[in-house]
């Protein structure tokens, strides 16, 4: 799956040839066909795969948006292929299959925030905006923006204000 991972991160699923995710596996390109029976299938795998670790990522952090927000940074800072695995996955949405399972995974995790931390809609959306933008950031590598903590905890905050002290 590391070398799916990888590949399809890079080249998306358009781009992406199975005889290169093969020679990075060090198998043979039959084996792949076998074991996943599709590249589409395959790519499907590494993006609910993408999806999952976004998740796991979100429930060990604290129920607020600032905390989920600082738990996906980690994550793209330890794994940054995540972020751009998802993002190779919103591009592919001119697949049927592909646009409708990335649909029910992304709709499934602004529930799961949505729930989780007791934000409403537009929070939820500021959320994700955010998300996106550090996202994007992290794979233009831009520097000043790049998993940029403090300017996500301001904007979540803005969304989602800490309960005052005292």
């Amino acid at each position: 799956m590391r070398a799916a991972d990888a590949e399809f991160a890079a080249n998306g699923l358009a781009g992406t040839r199975l005889e290169a995710i093969a020679g990075r596996a060090g198998i043979s390109h039959p084996r792949i066909v076998q074991m996943f029976g599709s590249k589409r299938k395959l790519f499907l795998e590494v993006v609910h795969a993408a999806f999952d670790r976004i998740e796991a990522a979100f429930e060990g952090a604290e129920p607020t948006l600032a905390a989920l927000g600082a738990a996906y940074l980690r994550l793209l800072r330890s794994d940054p292929t995540v972020g751009l695995v998802v993002l190779q996955g919103y591009a592919a949405t001119a697949d049927a299959t592909v646009k409708e399972e990335v649909r029910r995974r992304h709709v499934g995790l602004m529930h799961s925030v949505a729930r989780s931390s007791g934000a409403d809609a537009l929070q939820v959306r500021t959320f994700f905006a955010t998300g996106l933008v550090q996202t994007i950031s992290a794979a233009l590598e831009l520097p000043e923006q790049r998993a940029d903590l403090a300017w996500s905890t301001w904007i979540l905050e803005l969304a989602d204000p800490p309960p005052p002290a005292g």
